[in-house]
């Protein structure tokens, strides 16, 4: 394991960081899947597992030796501690997948320093496959076994042609969200991406998403995926928040034109 006894860590360590990270993620999630773990309905309506619990609190743990001073935000455990840097955390993205034993679901990972995203990991043990980036070095990904390889969006440039991918109906909360996945629906060719559809469209196997609920920790790692494989990530109304609850990746040639499509329709509720 990464251990900072002296000095800052730089961003390469906070990198192999990360991908001890997502290997540990890989080693929890991966002993409970198609096993039937408990589990229950949160608060909020969404499901979570015993799956959800272990994974971010081993996630924690390796945190707390190695990086003793950071702060963590996670899913289920909320924030701890106060710093410049924070580590956010989502031990399981796509619960529902999980739980039904599909392989369309992976664990998400960022470290934020001064309020910036430097470094984003998304790893998808069912499906083999890794998808990370830091600020400023690019988006890359690898399978199981395989060599990294960088990765790009696509640069389709029309929505009318655009490979786009909008949220079960489950995940789109009310009116004003139904109003405009319907408006992006009309406008462009739509269907369903593997797990995620923003690491989908930085591999430029898609062109662009919009989502309509998610929490930061839902957001984070694939907001500088997609920025730094070239792409581009706003909310439904354009700023760059990570708490508002939305968001549209992008291959950044459609992006001004989906916001353009959206906005007439964007209610007081997605307002941030």
């Amino acid at each position: 394991m990464v251990d900072m006894t002296s000095g800052a860590p730089t961003l390469d360590d906070d990198l192999a960081l990360a991908h001890q990270l997502a290997d540990a993620a890989a080693q929890v999630t991966l002993s409970f899947w198609r096993k039937d773990p408990e589990r229950w309905t949160k608060a909020d309506g969404s499901l979570a597992t015993e799956a959800d619990l272990a994974t971010e609190d081993r996630l924690r743990a390796m945190l707390a030796e190695s990086r003793p001073g950071d702060a963590v935000l996670g899913e289920e455990r909320g924030q701890s501690g106060s710093s410049r840097r924070r580590w956010i955390l989502d031990g399981i993205d796509g619960t529902v997948a999980f739980a039904a034993g599909e392989v369309d679901w992976g664990t998400l990972i960022a470290l934020e320093v001064d309020d910036v995203v430097v470094v984003g990991m998304c790893v998808s043990p069912a499906r083999h496959l890794r998808t990370w980036a830091v600020r400023g070095g690019g988006a890359w990904a690898c399978r199981d076994g395989e060599a990294a390889a960088r990765i790009t969006v696509s640069r389709t440039a029309d929505l009318a042609s655009a490979r786009t991918y909008l949220p079960p109906a489950h995940y789109v909360p009310d009116a004003s969200a139904r109003q405009m996945a319907e408006a992006v629906e009309a406008r462009s060719g739509t269907g369903g991406f593997p797990y995620h559809p923003a690491t989908e469209l930085a591999s430029g196997r898609g062109d662009a998403a919009v989502l309509f609920t998610g929490g930061v920790w839902d957001i984070a790692a694939p907001a500088l995926i997609v920025a730094e494989a070239g792409g581009r990530f706003t909310t439904v109304t354009g700023d760059t928040r990570l708490d508002a609850g939305s968001a549209i990746y992008s291959n950044g040639l459609l992006h001004d034109e989906i916001l353009a499509l959206l906005a007439p329709l964007v209610a007081p509720a997605h307002l941030g």
